[in-house]
């Protein structure tokens, strides 16, 4: 038995008892010692694996990704804690991130700038994802959110603020004899992503008409989709007008398969960068994060002085 797993048995009733209470306070109470030697204990062990195990603040004590791993093998057995060990080492030592994203994000987005991460020496893994991770649980390193903003135990920072725009194919805009400037003067085809139209999130076709007073299509006859990445291929193929947001259509406005159509509505809810604050103090994070909004930055300058002809 190696001496980091002798000091972690040395210390499981310490650890143990701060992951039952989640309180120093009351740990030490449990323990019958003072709370000095319960948050002595843990720094000591802090420093030994060279991981922050709690993040303490004067009103709460939150478990980092690892500290969640080593405190709850202490309340179990001696293998659990050698267990944990051994999944925090590999989990270090990884050199691929596991990057969560929203499936289209990911499929429309992240994906194609898989290739410009490896060049930039970064090695990563897509997880495309509806639910959110769990990073405590090691699920994935690092996410990819759209909303608000509303994380205040994660490391987050904006990627950028989100605009919906109006999009439709070539074909569809010459076979309506749609006005790119004036598109809701013509009959057309809406193509909803409803699973976003019902989301409590503020992003939708009903957001949309509420920035865009010439908006009078109905919304109750289109043609639905449960991703806005499929309704966005959907105006692709040619089926009527979808509705894009920042970083999901920009490329496709690019390479010629879809047309901006009026001009863009500002939407509440941006895209966040979030990972535990434990994953943001790593290399791993500080290499990744201004790649990315790097990568960000250049696919909205795509916009910039865009003209449709």
């Amino acid at each position: 038995m190696n001496s980091r797993i002798i000091k972690l048995v040395q210390a499981t009733p310490f650890l143990a008892a701060v992951y039952r209470e989640k309180n120093f306070t009351k740990a030490a109470k449990l323990l019958g010692v003072h709370q000095t030697a319960v948050s002595h204990r843990i720094t000591a062990i802090e420093e030994m694996l060279d991981i922050k195990l709690i993040e303490r603040t004067t009103r709460s004590l939150n478990f980092t990704q690892y500290g969640g791993w080593i405190c709850e093998a202490a309340t179990k057995s001696i293998d659990d804690i050698e267990s944990a060990l051994h999944r925090i080492m590999q989990a270090r030592h990884n050199a691929t991130i596991r990057v969560s994203a929203p499936p289209s994000l990911a499929m429309k987005w992240l994906i194609p700038h898989m290739m410009q991460a490896r060049d930039a020496g970064i090695d990563m893994s897509v997880q495309a994802q509806t639910k959110l991770v769990d990073f405590a649980k090691g699920e994935a390193d690092i996410g990819i959110r759209f909303g608000h903003g509303n994380y205040p135990e994660l490391n987050r920072i904006k990627l950028c603020g989100s605009d919906m725009q109006a999009l439709a194919s070539p074909t569809y805009i010459r076979e309506h004899n749609i006005d790119i400037n004036n598109p809701w003067a013509s009959d057309v085809d809406i193509l909803v992503d409803y699973v976003s139209e019902t989301d409590p999130i503020d992003w939708g076709w009903q957001y949309y008409a509420a920035g865009e007073p010439a908006f009078n299509a109905s919304i109750s006859k289109a043609s639905k989709f449960d991703r806005t990445d499929l309704a966005i291929q959907a105006a692709i193929s040619g089926l009527g007008i979808a509705l894009g947001r920042s970083l999901l259509y920009e490329h496709e406005v690019q390479n010629g398969f879809l047309v901006p159509l009026g001009k863009p509505v500002p939407a509440s809810p941006s895209d966040w960068l979030v990972c535990s604050k434990e994953f943001a103090r790593t290399e791993q994070y500080r290499k990744f994060a201004p790649w990315l909004r790097q990568q960000v930055k250049d696919t909205q300058s795509i916009m910039d002085g865009y003209h449709y002809s």
